[in-house]
This record gives C-alpha cells, structure tokens and sequence, in this order.
C-alpha cells in the first residue's frame, strides 16, 4: 500500500550545526514537498507542543555521546505522532555512537511514530577537531544521499516498518566499551558529565555578542558577567564552536584528559551504517 506524504518536518537538536547540516542534506533529496524546520536546540521551542499525522513525515536528527543527550526526555516529550513515518539519524564524532539510535528508535515509538529508517553519520568531533577532520566529507555525503533517497522510497511504498536489527555503536576506544556495556545494561541512566568535567571560561575576546548564550540549549550562560552554571550544562560545547571570537575554552583537566584518550583510541575511520 502506498503512503501519500504532504509535508515534511525536519526536527533537529544540533548544537554545533553538524547535525542540522546533514538533516538539511537528506531533506534536500526530497523533492516537491514543503519542508517545516523544527530547530529544538532552543528551550522555548521545546515547551511547545508539535503534532504530526499520517500523511507528514518526520525527519530528525540529534548529536550523541554513546546515548542521546542529556535534554532528549524534552526532545520526544514535545513530539505528539498519530502513526507519521520517521526517519531518524544521530551524528558522532567517529568514537562510539554506543545505544543512541536504539534510544531513538524506543522513544520515537513511544511518541506514535513509525520508525521506518535510522542511520548514524560521524561529523567531526566537537572537542578535537583532528579527529574526524572536515568529516562529513565526500563519501558521507555519498552516503547520506543513498540513505535520504532509500528511506523515502519506503515511505512512498507504505513500508513503515524497520527490517534491519539494530547495533550498538562500539567503537575502538577501550573505556569507551565499557561505559557502552553499562549504558546497555542500565539503558534507564540519563548521559550526564560531573560539574567539575563541564568547567569553562570566558576570555577577554569576548564582544558580548550573545550567539554562545543564545544557542545554549541548557540556558547555562550568562554572558553579561561571563559566567556558567555547571549544574544546568548539558556539555554539548555548542558555545565554544559557535564563538566568533574563539572566547570560550574549557578548562577542566580532567575532562582534558579523558578527551586526549579518547581522540588516541579512535583513529580508524568510522564508516556510516543504515538501517533500513
């Protein structure tokens, strides 16, 4: 049976625009249909409440750290679905994407949807630009492409359902595969950093322009005295990315140390993986 699709919504959590780039991409593949952009870094937009039918389709895309993020419980909580078709993608700095797509899959199933595509795309890391170095590069993107252009066929052909088993993302970083292996036996513990791992500054570059505090997702930044507060950030270091001025740095050595690990543990390049 086919599925007649009127409209498409792209939904997106990205705090450093990676993730809103590759949605971008495959909702460009898709020809012919008028696409509303629901951009759910913002809190506001996440209080609000967006309701889908069985002719949209929804196609979302959010970062991830072995798990989706800290803020996820308010990213499917606003999403109200009658049986819509979801496509579904996370972005990972080519270390682990761990349980995150079956997180996403339980929680778009749980909102109504039908999830009838998932993939996991690497884009470079957030913290460590060498790694994974101007990635999405060519072949992702040649691979986005067949993923967008395959996963609307099955929406068109009415196939709403998911074939292929779903992984955990591993990776080649030794601690990494033992925080997975917990994450998959207590899949009920929120990702979360310490307040002491989250620690950052302002320098004297900054200009106040407020584009760290504006794309904040956790409202932690109070850029009129330059400060943070640790307990609401969520450390998806959107602020430090998105400085025109490079002000912000984080200044956590410990932090500092796991990451060096880990940019050491994960130099083979991670491929993309669809499931279809």
């Amino acid at each position: 049976m086919s599925n007649e699709i009127k409209k498409i919504y792209l939904v997106h959590f990205s705090p450093s625009g990676s993730t809103k780039k590759i949605g971008k991409i495959i909702v460009s593949e898709i020809k012919g249909l008028e696409v509303e952009e629901i951009n759910l870094l913002h809190s506001g937009n996440r209080k609000k409440d967006y309701n889908f039918g069985a002719n949209d389709l929804v196609i979302m895309g959010s970062m991830t750290a072995g798990k989706l993020f800290t803020l996820s419980d308010e990213l499917f909580a606003c999403l109200h679905a009658d049986n819509t078709p979801f496509i579904g993608f996370i972005t990972y700095g080519n270390g682990y994407y761990g349980i995150s797509l079956k997180e996403m899959y339980e929680r778009a199933v749980s909102r109504g949807f039908k999830v009838t595509a998932l993939a996991a795309f690497i884009a470079q890391y957030s913290i460590d630009k060498t790694l994974a170095a101007q990635r999405p590069d060519e072949s992702d993107l040649e691979a986005i492409k067949n993923f967008a252009k395959k996963s609307y066929e099955k929406v068109l052909k009415g196939d709403l359902t998911l074939h292929d088993k779903l992984k955990t993302g591993r990776g080649d970083w030794e601690k990494g595969k033992e925080v997975i292996a917990y994450r998959e036996e207590h899949p009920e513990v929120a990702y979360a950093l310490p307040s002491e791992y989250k620690s950052k500054e302002i320098s004297n570059a900054c200009i106040k322009c407020g584009i760290c505090a504006k794309n904040c997702p956790a409202d932690a930044i109070y850029i009129t005295n330059k400060t943070f507060d640790l307990e609401k950030c969520i450390a998806c270091w959107g602020c430090i990315n998105r400085c025109p001025k490079q002000a912000v740095k984080s200044t956590s050595k410990e932090f500092a140390d796991i990451v060096d690990s880990f940019v050491q543990g994960s130099q083979r390049r991670q491929e993309p993986e669809v499931f279809l």
